[in-house]
């Protein structure tokens, strides 16, 4: 297998630190598609502008209620 996919099979998806482990592809990330869960791209994103999710550990996965909870906060 290759170094990338042993990179990728290992990652938190739908965390900030799946993104960092290299999940930056929108529909390549297991989590593509998910009624609950985010994509790493979006919940890396998500932990870079919401300070709530950003206190969270980056291996902790962010789900479409905690970013909806977050932007109530932020408003």
């Amino acid at each position: 297998m290759s170094r990338l996919l042993d990179i990728l099979e290992h990652a938190a998806h739908g965390s900030p630190a799946g993104y960092r482990a290299g999940c930056k592809s929108k529909g390549g990330c297991p989590n593509h598609g998910s009624r609950h869960d985010l994509t790493c791209v979006r919940a890396y994103r998500a932990a870079a502008h919401y300070g709530v999710l950003h206190l969270l550990d980056p291996e902790t996965p962010i789900t479409k209620a905690m970013l909806r909870a977050a932007k109530g906060r932020a408003s």
